[in-house]
């Protein structure tokens, strides 16, 4: 049996507060003391640790991101290894997963929460916004993936130890102004404003003009899981934005503390997790997680060049893909014995591009396709057509499809050319099925909890194939998770509050 291995992260003196909890076994409490941290710390000294730790929960697997790669269509299991029938069967438990509340309550949150509290003053501002607007990023993935989550009573410790759950759509209005609160602080920050060094904001290098971008391109990310819900809260939330407002062509949110081949601690996460070691050597989830047949059959389908940025070569290659034929996929759950990694592929150069690159957070491309659909919904103003373009060149860029940005676009530009209606805006019969199909195809990988979104809000895509492992009785993938063990020992009575949870057929509160 195949057994994956959490590994927490190491740290280097310059990210001075990043705890280990999300590795912790044991009882754990949103509301604890972190013990490994002093009572008193600078806000600019945490900051880079805890923009670092999201980039980690964004992309480390042992929890935070495999479910989402693997329902969504993009990544199957390895035809060598066993051992994965609970999640082939969609029979996850309270065991499943856990580090996207444990380690996220535990270490983000608190971290995020210590530099809010400790950053009222006008000199301040800066950090307090930032602060904000990435509480609020984080309390948004908490309630796609879980629903109903302890909100206006967590982060308290010593206070209320015992945090109520707070209903899903009361967080996500809750949200919304801190996302609002946060751009407001750092718009009235005036010249006497602590300014936030370069060095320690590394995701933004301290340009506090692309902070209000990320802000605003945030609450636009929150609003539009909300179109089958309440679209007056989404009209009025947007009302006098335009593109200009969001992260553009070539504004990456992208954490980089100076991740490096120095050692495996210094690697950028989603590379040293999926990829290779110092020594380029293949990992063990590098040699687990293989290509899934169902995304390689829609970019083979559709002449992407992007496959073989996503996946690796097979030699020698495949003869039922044509001119794609060198890259090849896997049913997931199948249990065919012949389909070694040999004949299936890994996961692609274009993603794992070296041990260096940044952590997307969220890329330029995301948050050109989230404008595209507002944009065509009426939400905001802008040129759907014009910024579902953008969103593909972008996301040609970041795989780096071309040996230059230059080519990337030429490119891009050749594959959206195409009469194919599932690509070319113009032969589109439903511009929001073409937008969102194409996010899909784009967030392979960055960000496949917001394709588990989208998929669950719209139905998109609609032919997203359910496990094929013996025994799965599933109409569909799941829904959401289960709370952790965690909440029902330390925190029994609200999490019992919540009744029991149906992680197939359960809604999240946004969801038609």
């Amino acid at each position: 049996m195949f057994q994956r291995i959490k590994n927490c992260l190491t740290i280097s003196t310059a990210l001075l507060l990043l705890s280990a909890a999300g590795c912790k076994k044991g009882t754990f409490d949103i509301n604890d003391v972190n013990p490994n941290t002093p009572s008193k710390v600078d806000p600019q000294f945490l900051l880079s640790s805890a923009l670092t730790a999201t980039a980690y929960s964004s992309f480390n697997t042992g929890g935070f991101t495999e479910f989402a790669n693997l329902y969504m269509g993009y990544w199957a299991f390895s035809g060598d290894y066993g051992g994965y029938g609970t999640t082939a069967t969609y029979n996850i438990n309270n065991g499943s997963y856990t580090s996207n509340w444990d380690y996220v309550y535990s270490t983000i949150l608190v971290n995020y929460q210590y530099i809010i509290n400790n950053s009222r003053t006008p000199k301040q501002a800066n950090f307090f916004g930032v602060a904000q607007i990435m509480e609020a990023f984080h309390f948004q993935r908490l309630v796609d993936e879980y629903n109903n989550i302890p909100y206006t009573d967590a982060l308290k410790g010593g206070v209320l130890n015992y945090p109520k759950y707070t209903d899903a759509a009361t967080v996500y209005a809750g949200i919304i102004k801190q996302v609002d609160s946060g751009i407001a602080a750092i718009k009235a920050a005036g010249a006497d404003a602590t300014s936030i060094p370069a060095s320690y904001d590394v995701m933004f290098g301290g340009k506090m003009n692309l902070w209000i971008k990320f802000g605003n391109t945030v609450k636009l990310k929150i609003l539009l899981n909300l179109t089958q819900k309440d679209e007056a809260t989404i009209k009025s939330e947007l009302n006098g934005l335009s593109t200009a407002d969001f992260l553009g062509a070539g504004q990456d949110g992208a954490v980089n503390p100076g991740y490096s081949n120095a050692n495996a601690a210094q690697q950028n996460p989603l590379y040293g997790a999926v990829g290779f070691s110092p020594s380029g050597a293949q990992t063990g989830n590098h040699q687990f997680y293989r290509a899934n047949a169902f995304a390689v059959g829609f970019y083979t389908a559709h002449a992407d060049p992007r496959l073989h940025s996503f996946y690796d070569t097979i030699s020698p290659p495949d003869p039922k893909n044509g001119p794609f034929n060198t890259v090849a996929g896997r049913v997931f759950g199948s249990q065919n014995g012949s389909e070694h990694n040999t004949v299936i592929s890994a996961i692609g150069k274009g993603v794992l591009q070296s041990a260096s690159q940044s952590a997307y957070i969220l890329p330029a491309f995301e948050s050109l396709f989230l404008q595209a659909e507002a944009a065509q919904r009426g939400y905001i103003t802008g040129t759907p057509s014009a910024l579902y373009t953008s969103a593909v060149e972008e996301s040609f860029r970041v795989l780096k499809v071309g040996s230059t940005d230059a080519a990337s676009k030429t490119a891009a530009d050749t594959y959206l050319g195409q009469s194919d209606p599932a690509v070319n805006w113009a032969s589109a019969p439903n511009p929001i099925t073409l937008i969102v199909t194409q996010e899909w195809a784009a967030l392979n990988m960055y960000d496949a909890v917001t394709a588990w979104n989208n998929w669950k809000r719209l139905g998109i895509p609609a032919n997203l194939p359910v496990s094929i492992y013996p025994g799965t009785t599933a109409a569909h993938i799941p829904i959401r998770l289960f709370y952790p063990q965690s909440e029902y020992t330390a925190n029994t009575a609200n999490v019992t509050a919540q009744g029991s949870v149906d992680v197939i057929n359960g809604k999240i509160f946004w969801m038609p």
